[in-house]
């Protein structure tokens, strides 16, 4: 690793080992290229610095021996490249003293502000040992080399007065007088430090000394330079005389180092408080510190004005910026490149002519803010070029909805606000008019600015509002946003005032092609891949071989949002190769779509939007159970809105169209565990009762019945899947037949009639016995084996599991091969192996996890605490069950829900936790009574009155004879064994030991029917009956 220092002799370090560098022209070129580390520095730039204009060929001979005889002393030529007709030395900006001792004064401000007092002082310490005698001895005489000193030098003072100030704080006034009285005569000009060393004598009781610094720098000013001292000198003066309190606390150099006269900069004095910028304007203020063109970019009513006006406000009195100050030049009234030069002379009150302006700049250390130069960016970039060029001092801050795209240039893009800062600005603006909302819900304020994008401009618009509208009727009027978000009252310019004028400014500056760009990207909700755009701007009459460049131009102008997934890396929710995608900010959109609507091209893009996502669908359901999985579910996920966007339409335009796209993605909302699919496709088969044919139509009804099972719909279910099996039958299609038959066992069985689904998943099988369907041959054995397992029958769940295994060699579904795991899982716990169960059942709920199916993974969870509740840690069985309620909930899967709290209920009720207990099965309870049953739900109820039974409950024994009744006739041998328990403990409470005996008897009889589900452990009442016999 290089390192370079240069505020002293030139010393030159690789890895910590010294290199030595020729001395004359050879060091002076290795420190001008230190000043400018990583960057490209121009030959005939490098020529003119360092030996003047004259002789420019032969120079340049002489410049490229002296880039050789440097890269000899560092040993690699890689350290100094050559490209572009320039030099760039590989050296980071941390590793040259001279930008550390410029960070290290910035950072040690910072400190200071935060109250850190010793922290500051030992950073300045440490930065100030990084001056060893001159600055920039090693530089030469060259008039380049003057503003750098003079910036390093002013470098240098403000680290001794942040230090100086640090260590008034940490109390050592007396030890610190000594040498600030030795920087004072040091820099005798230098009023901040005479303040510095007033104060400090007057904080150590020595107030007539504190009197005579004052009159002794006033004479000395007086005197030499003919001034009189400035007003904060006169105030310390006066805070003295009258003993003012304030001097007893720490000074701060910021208040102290105003060198810079009102003269020195042209920054509006009246400025409201940046709000939620604070890491953009510290970043901004680093970034200026190390380099000389910096560029804030972004869409129109960001904020970039306000941050590049205080960025300049925090470097103003820094050492960043030199004497000459920072001068603010507005752009947006500029037409032509001759009038960008007048602005700027105009805003400095500088010389007329562009050559007076060039001298002026050429030795100056000055920092230019150049505002919104979006409409001249070819002239505002040839421009910053020549005057970067001119005046090696100087840096750059522009403010652009698109960059300036020249050599060299940073571009910080400025993005939206967070959700909480946007509320933060609104709640200040709107405080700031006298109108409290501390009666407002915190849910409407998060409303209302969840739906401004982030957008300072539009938020503080709509804070103007509050004014005659409340919070809630704002938000209930941005679907017309234009209207509400502008500022009648405002005297402001007219872009400033209204979002609508803002935004056009920027529409009006497009090429036709991407303004057709902007009403493609606007038919799609939350934003589209490129072939997308593609698909919808070739309606609109744009080549789709231009797409690319058009949304390219689009982007660097800030009006189209990109979200890479490279940068955020492959996730369950979006794998590796998921395409970009590009989005409007919600503002952006709804002027587009109105722009469209206006030019009379709104039906042809909601035409091709939908037709485009009917193309996706025609792929999924094949994708989705193939090895592509991922990507298709990916996609599914991605575009729900999209999707949903696309049926809207269709319901009144296409109908067709809309059955199309519901059942190409059914599949795959079934898989997402999506339980809003039901609703979509019920709403697209409603649109029109001749949408789709007939088979379509059961295709779309079988779907809908799924994933109402799935989320405990269950009669709506039977319902529909009878709708299908009608008219499977009157097509006389036995596919379909056997299809509405394992849909249907999926729907039994989620109600107990496990018998019922074995035998309809027989009738399945003997159909696609006859066809070759091998990814439903698995499904339906998946199926057959959960009804198998369920329902105790050892024999048939060993011979479906083996099916399931058989025919998931055939198909590459991950979800069907999940659920195979799983089955494994269930079989174990069937079987009694019930540490195997919980390595199946872990291993599947995992893989489901990482996979993004949410639905699966839910269920999964629920069997794993089932199965580690067996296994004998019922303490962690119960912890993963109140996942597995969290993951339910999550997916919407209520009836899921329920089962888990019936089985975390008897796990903490075995662990003696009777409180949480209770409230699981109530809570399961009250769900069953509502749907009118589910699985487990009689167990659930039998635990409850259990529970009250031991707590001597009235009517709990009655409850519990009329639910052993329930189960018996159920065959609800779960139930029955929790039952009989229950009553035994009632008999002994009673002093009825024989009766209780016989009880728990029957009991242990019934419970070998289900041993695989049930336990010991789980048995409280067994065990509590068991201890006095």
């Amino acid at each position: 690793m290089l390192t370079v220092a240069v505020l002293g002799p030139l010393e030159v370090f690789r890895d910590g080992q010294h290199l030595a560098v020729p001395a004359g022209k050879s060091s002076e070129l290795m420190v001008r290229l230190a000043l400018e580390p990583g960057e490209l520095v121009r030959a005939d730039r490098l020529v003119n610095d360092l030996w003047g204009a004259a002789g420019g060929s032969a120079r340049r001979n002489t410049l490229q021996s002296k880039v050789t005889m440097l890269r000899k002393a560092l040993g690699a030529a890689s350290e100094i490249t050559s490209r572009d007709g320039g030099y760039s030395l590989a050296v980071h900006s941390a590793n040259v003293d001279a930008f550390a001792a410029v960070g290290s004064t910035a950072n040690a401000l910072r400190l200071l502000d935060a109250g850190d007092v010793r922290a500051a002082a030992d950073l300045c310490t440490s930065a100030l040992s990084l001056f060893r005698g001159e600055v920039l001895p090693g530089a030469g005489d060259g008039d380049w080399v003057r503003a750098h000193r003079t910036r390093l030098e002013e470098t240098r003072i403000s680290l001794l007065e942040i230090q100086f100030a640090a260590r008034t704080g940490l109390g050592d006034v007396g030890d610190l007088i000594g040498g600030l009285e030795a920087a004072v005569a040091t820099y005798p000009f230098q009023e901040s430090l005479w303040e510095l060393l007033i104060a400090a004598l007057y904080r150590a009781g020595r107030q007539a000394d504190a009197l005579a610094a004052f009159q002794k720098v006033r004479t000395l000013l007086a005197v030499e330079l003919g001034l009189d001292p400035r007003p904060r000198l006169k105030e310390l003066e006066q805070q003295m005389l009258t003993q003012d309190e304030s001097l007893e606390t720490t000074l701060r150099p910021g208040m102290l180092r105003t060198g810079q006269t009102a003269s020195s900069s042209n920054l509006p004095s009246l400025t409201i408080e940046l709000v939620g910028r604070e890491q953009e304007a510290t970043a901004l203020c680093e970034l200026v510190a190390r380099h000389r063109l910096v560029e804030i970019v972004g869409p129109g009513g960001m904020g970039k004005t306000a941050i590049a006006m205080e960025t300049g406000r925090r470097l103003i009195s820094s050492a960043v910026v030199g004497a000459d100050g920072i001068w603010l030049a507005r752009l947006e009234s500029a037409e032509t490149a001759d009038q960008v030069v007048d602005v700027l002379i105009g805003a400095m009150n500088g010389p007329a002519g562009e050559a007076a302006l060039f001298e002026l700049l050429a030795g100056s250390s000055m920092m230019l803010i150049l505002d919104n130069c979006e409409h001249l960016v070819d002239d505002v970039a040839a421009l910053a070029v020549r005057l970067l060029d001119a005046a090696p001092g100087l840096r750059i801050l522009c403010t652009s909805q698109v960059a300036l795209d020249v050599d060299g240039e940073i571009v910080f893009q400025l993005g939206p606000l967070s959700l909480a800062d946007g509320v933060a600005l609104f709640t200040k603006r709107a405080n700031a008019q006298r109108l409290s909302l501390t009666g407002v819900a915190e849910g409407a304020l998060l409303d209302l600015c969840r739906s401004l994008d982030g957008l300072p401009l539009a938020i503080e618009l709509a804070a103007a509002r509050t004014r005659t509208l409340s919070v809630e009727e704002i938000t209930r009027r941005l679907d017309d946003r234009f209207v509400v978000l502008a500022d009648p009252n405002s005297r402001k310019a007219e872009r400033r005032r209204s979002l609508r004028s803002t935004i056009a400014w920027s529409y009006d500056l497009l090429f036709p092609d991407d303004q057709r760009g902007l009403w493609a990207l606007a038919s799609f909700s939350g934003g589209a891949s490129l072939e997308a755009v593609e698909f919808v701007l070739e309606a609109l009459d744009v080549p789709a071989a231009a797409a690319i460049d058009v949304v390219g131009r689009l982007a660097s102008r800030s009006l189209v949002m990109v979200d890479d997934p490279s940068v955020w890396g492959a996730t369950a929710s979006s794998p590796r190769g998921q395409p970009t995608r590009y989005r409007l900010l919600d503002s952006i959109r709804a002027f587009a779509l109105e722009a469209v609507a206006a030019a009379g091209e709104a039906e042809r893009a909601r035409t091709a939007h939908a037709r485009w996502f009917a193309e996706l669908a025609d792929s999924s359901t094949l994708g989705v159970r193939s090895s592509r999985q991922a990507e298709h579910l990916a996609l599914a996920r991605t575009e729900r809105s999209n999707i949903d966007a696309a049926l809207a339409w269709c319901a009144s335009h296409d109908p067709g169209l809309g059955v199309r796209i519901v059942n190409g993605f059914g599949w795959a909302w079934v898989v997402l565990g999506d339980s809003r699919g039901a609703q979509r496709i019920l709403t697209a088969l409603d649109s029109s009762p001749a949408a789709g044919n007939a088979q379509e139509r059961t295709t779309a009804l079988l779907f809908a019945a799924w994933i109402e099972a799935s989320t405990g719909s269950l009669d709506f279910a039977r319902q529909h899947i009878a709708e299908a099996a009608e008219v499977a039958d009157s097509l006389r299609d036995e596919e379909l037949q056997g299809r509405c038959d394992y849909y249907l066992s999926y729907v039994v069985a989620h109600q107990g009639q496990f018998r019922a689904a074995l035998e309809l998943t027989e009738l399945s099988r003997s159909v696609y016995d006859t066809l070759e369907r091998p990814w439903d041959q698995a499904a339906n054995a998946l199926f057959a084996a959960r009804a198998a397992i369920s329902a105790a029958d050892v024999e048939r769940s060993v011979l479906a599991a083996g099916r399931v295994q058989f025919w998931l060699q055939a198909v590459d579904d991950p979800w069907l091969h999940v659920r195979g795991e799983a089955i494994l899982g269930e079989l174990a716990r069937l079987q009694h192996r019930f540490e195997d169960a919980v390595l199946h059942l872990g291993r599947a709920a995992d893989t489901s996890r990482k996979l993004g199916f949410q639905q699966t993974e839910a269920y999964q969870v629920t069997s794993l605490g089932r199965a580690q509740s067996q296994a004998g840690d019922t303490a962690r069985g119960a912890a993963t069950l109140e996942r597995a309620i969290e993951k339910a909930q999550a997916t919407g899967d209520v009836r899921l829900a329920a089962l888990a709290r019936v089985h975390q209920g008897r796990a903490l009720r075995a662990l003696g936790q009777l409180d949480r207990a209770r409230n699981a099965l109530e809570a399961a309870s009250r769900w069953h009574r509502d749907v009118g049953g589910g699985e487990q739900a009689l167990v659930g109820d039998c635990l409850l009155a259990a529970m009250d039974a031991a707590a001597d409950v009235p009517n709990a024994k009655q409850r519990l004879i009329g639910i052993l009744d329930q189960a018996t006739d159920a065959d609800d041998v779960a139930a029955e064994v929790f039952a009989l328990d229950a009553l035994a403990r009632i008999e002994l409470m009673g002093g009825h030991l024989a009766r209780a005996q016989d009880l728990c008897q029957r009991a242990d009889q019934r419970m070998r029917l289900v041993s695989h589900l049930m336990t010991d452990q789980d048995r409280v009442d067994a065990r509590w009956v068991r201890e006095f016999y």
